[in-house]
C-alpha cells in the first residue's frame, strides 16, 4: 500500500493562533505525517524575513501568487473571525486550498462534516451530525453537541460548550467557558461573552454577556468589514 507523501503548508498569519496551529500540525505529524510546514505568512512587511517559533515568514499574499505549482494548502492561523474572513476572500482568487485541521485528541463523530480550513483542537468534542463550515474553529476543550451548524469564520473558545441544535451564524464568536442551552441561534457576527450562559437567541450583531446572557450592545451591521 503506497502512503501519500506528506503536503506542503504555510499558516497564515504569525500571532498565537497560528503558533497554536503550528503545535496542532506537529501533533499530527507525530501521529501521521500529514504537512510538510514551510513556514509563515503574514501581511506585515516588516515580519517578512523574521522568523515565528522556529519557522520562517515567507512573504504575504504575493509570495503564493508567485510560488510555482503546485501550491502548497494554506491554513488561516487568524484568531478573529472578520480578519479571517477578508484575508479567506482574497486567497480565493488565487484558488488556494485550504487545509483543515483536527488534532489527535479531539473527538470528532463519524457523521459530523468539516469545511476547507476549518479547525478542532486539542480536547474538544465534535458530535454526531455537527456541521462545521468553512474556517470555522472549534477551539481547546469545546463541546458542540448534536446538530449544531457552526456557520463559516465562527469560532467557539476554549471551554466553550453548546448544546444540540444550536444554529451559530456566520462570523459569530462563542467566549471562553461559555454555555448555550439547546436549540438557540446566535445571529450573525454576534459575540457570546466569556462565561456567560445563553437562554434566548442572540440577535445579529449583538454583544450578550452575563448569566443569563443579555445583550449589552448592538453593533452596526458591517461592522465586520471595517
Amino acid at each position: 500500500m503506497t502512503t501519500a507523501a506528506p503536503r506542503e503548508l504555510v499558516i497564515y498569519g504569525g500571532g498565537g493562533h497560528a503558533r497554536e496551529a503550528v503545535d496542532l500540525v506537529r501533533a499530527l505529524n507525530a501521529v501521521r505525517p500529514t504537512f510538510t510546514l514551510l513556514g509563515h505568512l503574514d501581511d506585515d512587511a516588516a515580519r517578512h524575513g523574521t522568523t515565528v517559533g522556529d519557522l520562517p515568514v515567507l512573504g504575504g499574499a504575493a509570495w503564493l501568487a508567485e510560488r510555482p505549482a503546485p501550491a502548497p494548502a494554506v491554513f488561516l492561523g487568524l484568531g478573529a473571525n472578520a480578519v479571517r474572513r477578508r484575508v479567506a476572500d482574497r486567497l480565493h482568487a488565487l484558488d488556494v486550498e485550504f487545509a483543515t485541521l483536527v488534532h489527535p485528541s479531539a473527538v470528532v463523530a463519524a457523521d459530523a462534516t468539516l469545511g476547507p480550513g476549518a479547525l478542532v483542537a486539542a480536547g474538544a468534542v465534535v458530535s454526531v451530525a455537527v456541521r462545521v463550515g468553512a474556517h470555522a474553529h472549534v477551539n481547546v476543550g469545546a463541546t458542540v453537541s448534536h446538530d449544531v451548524a457552526l456557520a463559516p469564520f465562527t469560532h467557539v473558545a476554549p471551554g466553550a460548550h453548546l448544546a444540540g441544535n444550536v444554529h451559530v451564524d456566520e462570523g459569530a464568536d462563542v467566549g471562553i467557558g461559555a454555555a448555550v442551552i439547546q436549540g438557540r441561534r446566535l445571529g450573525a457576527w454576534s459575540v457570546v461573552g466569556a462565561g456567560a450562559a445563553v437562554v434566548r437567541d442572540v440577535p445579529p450583531n449583538a454583544v450578550a454577556v452575563g448569566v443569563p446572557a443579555r445583550v449589552a450592545r448592538v453593533r452596526a451591521d458591517g461592522w465586520q468589514l471595517a
